[in-house]
């Protein structure tokens, strides 16, 4: 297998280091590169002006929609490469458009599992038409995706019974789901501007364990991208946000601290504008979170030692 200098959650120019590497078509949704064991998608915003979005389903398949932009879609060029790459012996990699202009974000390497026809769906023009939608699932989970907020793996002579077994393979799937769908509603964290999601953490605005549904686990819109100090502040409580993105620091957070953390924590910096379902979990985190948890822990000690063991409530 030939190795890829492509890192999962890097982000990479799509003329130089993806067709400048791997040739193939420089636009468009799917290309495939003449002569070599690749087809490269790319998923993102574009998708929305053609009528239709790219989404992950509650099993952690990514539905990927076909290439086409008016008229019903045919199984022939980027659609039948991608129906057909396993057969082909061609491997499917997936990035992520950040943006006109930006860098290309690497979401890893897929396999096609199935494909079906949507009826229905708006064109470009905004007339009806049938899409093909490809199941994808992730060939290999990038680190990013596997999360470092979950208990690791128990030692070889620790027995897990079968129901806590099972709770760590539930919690495990839905924070891996969490994650993929958080991708499409936040690309950088808010306070640095970072994309590179090697650097990042996915965090959750309403807290895990005071979800009252899985679905509120696994909404996208429970979530943000921020960096480890800072999803340290904001998951303790020191700092949150308006709905309007405006930040909001705690007089309590020390001024040594805010310095030799080199972030930029200016009370009332604007960090984006929020989405509306994210305003609501931003409401929440203001009364239940914000200047709350930290004062309810008693020993600091114990939350940092808890933080290295993980924890899957």
């Amino acid at each position: 297998m030939i190795d890829l200098p492509f890192e999962v959650g890097a982000l990479y120019h799509r003329g130089n280091e993806i067709h400048g590497l791997l040739g193939g078509q420089r636009q468009g949704g799917i290309s495939t590169p003449k002569d070599q064991p690749f087809i490269i998608a790319f998923t993102g915003e574009a998708g929305k002006s053609h009528g239709y979005e790219d989404f992950w389903d509650d099993e952690r398949v990514f539905h990927y929609f076909g290439e086409g932009q008016s008229g019903d879609m045919q199984y022939t060029g980027g659609n039948r490469a991608i129906e057909n790459h396993v057969a082909d012996g061609k491997r499917l990699l997936l990035f992520q458009m950040m943006g006109r202009g930006k860098p290309y974000r690497y979401l890893g390497e897929f396999v096609k599992q199935s494909s079906y026809l949507r009826p229905n769906t708006p064109d470009t023009s905004g007339s009806l038409r049938t899409a093909i939608v490809f199941r994808l699932i992730p060939a290999e989970d990038g680190a990013f995706f596997a999360g470092n907020k979950v208990a690791e793996p128990q030692a070889s002579y620790q027995t897990l019974d079968s129901t806590v077994s099972s709770r760590l393979v539930e919690v495990r799937s839905k924070q891996s789901l969490f994650r993929r769908r958080l991708l499409s509603v936040e690309k950088q964290c808010r306070l640095t501007g970072i994309q590179d999601l090697r650097f990042l953490r996915a965090s959750h605005i309403k807290p895990w364990a005071a979800c009252t549904s899985g679905d509120e686990r696994t909404d996208a819109h429970n979530g943000m991208l921020l960096t480890p100090q800072a999803d340290l502040l904001f998951d303790r409580g020191w700092i949150t946000f308006e709905g309007k993105g405006s930040l909001i620091v705690t007089s309590d957070l020390p001024a040594d601290v805010i310095k030799r953390l080199g972030l930029n924590l200016r009370q009332g910096r604007n960090c984006g504008l929020f989405s509306e379902k994210q305003a609501t979990y931003l409401d929440y985190h203001r009364t239940q979170v914000f200047e709350r948890r930290y004062k309810r822990s008693l020993d600091p000690i114990d939350d940092l030692m808890g933080d290295l063991v993980g924890s899957v409530t």
